[in-house]
């Protein structure tokens, strides 16, 4: 007698993905060289790159540019990204600071040894750490993809990687082509932690069209581009929908 083979889950049960990336990291290693892929829907990129997963969270940690000054087009040009980001209901933005410091200038060719100011950002590499930390004490996730470069993060990720082996951890490095020879991994190599360059191919397929007037348009990569209507956009959901739109920005 023939023993009858299981019936597969119609929908089987996704393991849950919670993408944590490091914004300033990602832009001046990637997007800062690359203007066309700048409005990139970080929702629907990550969900195309981690298919066979839930994701159920995408934590987007950076701060706030120029928060001193009082007229700053950067830091204008920022909150209308983040405005677009808010469309998506996946993403989650945590906010460190960026402040300034006075630097005196050391070069031999600068006799009157100049002093300048120059920024730096704060808490972000803190602010991920205890997000991984408590995600993975919390159980809320099953797998971590952590996107920087930042060697700061070795000591969070092999904490969990530690206490927490059923989480999976993969590292995506966020680089250009040329830079990744010098992108160097060993550590985690060593922690038995997957860490690769970000992919970059159809990063042009997830990006907002057009520029930011009255309204965003989201581009999906999973479908042609049909426009689904909605008045709220956080009804869309990342996979379905060709176009999320959001009425709601202006060019403030």
């Amino acid at each position: 007698m023939t023993t009858p083979l299981p019936t597969p889950l119609a929908n089987p049960i996704k393991k849950r993905c919670t993408i944590y990336i490091d914004a300033f990291n990602w832009y001046f290693g990637v997007f800062m060289h690359r203007p066309a892929w700048k409005w990139l829907n970080i929702q629907s990129y990550f969900e195309s790159l981690r298919p066979d997963e839930d994701v159920v969270a995408v934590r987007f940690f950076t701060a706030v540019v120029e928060p001193h000054h009082h007229v700053s087009p950067k830091r204008d040009r920022q909150r209308r990204y983040f405005k677009a980001l808010s469309t998506l209901p996946k993403v989650q933005i945590t906010l460190g600071k960026y402040q300034e410091r006075t630097v005196t200038c050391r070069a031999a060719s600068c006799p009157h040894r100049y002093q300048y100011p120059v920024a730096e950002e704060k808490k972000t590499d803190v602010n991920i750490a205890v997000h991984l930390i408590d995600d993975a004490l919390r159980g809320r996730t099953d797998t971590m993809i952590i996107v920087s470069g930042d060697s700061d993060l070795e000591p969070a990720v092999e904490w969990v990687r530690r206490n927490h082996p059923a989480i999976k951890i993969s590292v995506y490095i966020p680089a250009l082509e040329e830079d990744r020879q010098q992108r160097r991994n060993d550590n985690y190599n060593r922690m038995q932690v997957t860490c690769r360059p970000l992919p970059l191919a159809h990063s042009n397929r997830n990006r907002i069209v057009g520029k930011l007037k009255s309204e965003v348009t989201w581009t999906n990569h999973f479908s042609p581009r049909r426009e689904i209507s909605s008045t709220d956009p956080r009804t869309s959901t990342g996979r379905d929908a060709a176009l999320i739109r959001s009425d709601s920005i202006s060019n403030e």
